[in-house]
């Protein structure tokens, strides 16, 4: 299996931060391959044919580990701290884990292949609207016992969750997916999620959802909202299904947006 592991150094004409001086992000590859079209809402034929081969789209689940702070932590249980490992970083070494919303592929990484936590350190922070839903509405089995491993913190839509992190409204593709805004120094970053599925149809027609969206017409607005946000003010964009290393800048094009 193709793993891509980056260091780089993100930066972008934005405004003082007070707390830590530079951007460093590590992306973790923890699966890739590809899905069936048939995932795809709103996409026509001719959509289809113009930018995916074969009929194929790309898949690819990513973690990133910006400024010490895990934001996710995969599908399969070890293979993020496995990655992180290559980096010099131990699991003991993580103390802060950043959820961006409860889909096994974003939690499942917290628990090891002994049912117990993965980084035993660390301490879990998750947006409270997306906890209740799945812990409450949804009593989702696997997120309630992975969640019970952790001292866990929730944060509402607009918090400051860490020094220079805030928590950005981009529900739909859950009730209470978060993106994640990180400022330090003139640099700063989006952790995007799940803002997009596959980007290669996703960016230049982005009224395209997918079936795994809870509230697809929701889903849509949220990543035109990101994404004219993150084109306008140039600031990068990393996001979990991204091709590696899955950090990119975007633009307005046409309809939609372009990577650059």
């Amino acid at each position: 299996m193709y793993k891509f592991i980056t260091c780089v150094l993100l930066s972008a004409l934005m405004m003082e931060s007070a707390y830590a001086s530079s951007i460093n992000v590590i992306s973790l590859l923890d699966v890739q391959g590809e899905n069936d079209a048939g995932l795809l809402i709103g996409a026509t034929d001719e959509q289809k044919a113009e930018y995916l081969s074969d009929g194929k789209v790309k898949s690819q689940i990513l973690a990133f580990w910006v400024n010490g702070v895990l934001y996710d932590a995969g599908l399969r249980d070890g293979h993020i701290v496995s990655e992180l490992a290559k980096n010099g970083i131990s699991a003991s070494d993580v103390r802060t884990i950043l959820i961006t919303h409860l889909h096994p592929d974003h939690f499942g990484g917290l628990v090891d292949s002994d049912g117990e936590a993965a980084f035993p350190r660390a301490e879990v922070y998750v947006c409270g609207v997306e906890r209740d839903y799945w812990v409450n509405e949804v009593k989702n089995e696997n997120v309630i016992n992975a969640l019970g491993l952790y001292e866990v913190h929730t944060f509402m839509f607009g918090d400051e969750i860490l020094p220079g992190v805030k928590a950005v409204d981009t529900s739909g593709h859950t009730p209470g997916h978060v993106s994640y805004l990180i400022e330090a120094g003139e640099e700063k970053l989006i952790v995007a999620g799940d803002i997009m599925h596959f980007p290669e149809i996703q960016l230049p027609v982005p009224d395209v959802a997918v079936r795994y969206d809870v509230d697809p017409v929701k889903a849509v607005q949220s990543r035109k909202f990101l994404l004219d946000y993150a084109a306008w003010k140039d600031i990068p964009v990393a996001g979990m299904h991204i091709t590696p290393p899955g950090t990119i800048r975007v633009r307005k094009s046409g309809e939609g947006y372009e990577k650059y």
